[in-house]
């Protein structure tokens, strides 16, 4: 994977990831100056302990309230995230997609909401799953 595809913002989003890639985009993230954050999902959790473990992973302000919308405005943020380029890499999705369906699918929107709006700012947030699901394409290789 080279750098280019992660330096277009136009390009970020929510993609699927192998893991044995996740090394390779770890050093081009560091290579690029991105954030790079990774999540791990336990068995089990629903929603609202995932989205408290995203404000401890991403080191949200102490505002943060730990639900959908004050996700959206933490990732959207630049005081939250300064810079322009993020990773946040996940693991354990089909666990919360699991015991928590509906709770998963907002995640997702609310990803896909972010992402978007970044992407309008020349900011780039990729979303990186680790499994391959309905509607997520697989991060291009180049």
């Amino acid at each position: 994977m080279s750098d280019q595809l992660l330096s277009k913002s136009e390009q970020a989003g929510i993609y699927y990831l192998a893991a044995a890639r996740r090394n390779m985009i770890e050093n081009v993230a560091r290579q690029l100056q991105f954030r790079h954050w990774h999540l791990e999902i336990a068995p089990g959790q629903m929603a609202g302990a995932v989205l408290e473990q995203i404000g401890k992973v991403l080191h949200f302000p102490e505002w943060y309230g730990a639900n959908f919308d004050a996700l959206h405005d933490c990732l959207t943020d630049p005081e939250c995230l300064p810079g322009t380029g993020h990773i946040l890499t996940i693991s354990g999705c089909n666990g919360l997609r699991s015991s928590d369906p509906e709770g998963f699918a907002t995640l997702l929107e609310v990803f896909k909401a972010a992402t978007d709006d970044l992407r309008q700012t020349g900011v780039a947030l990729w979303i990186l799953l680790d499994k391959p699901l309905p509607g997520i394409r697989s991060l291009p290789a180049a």
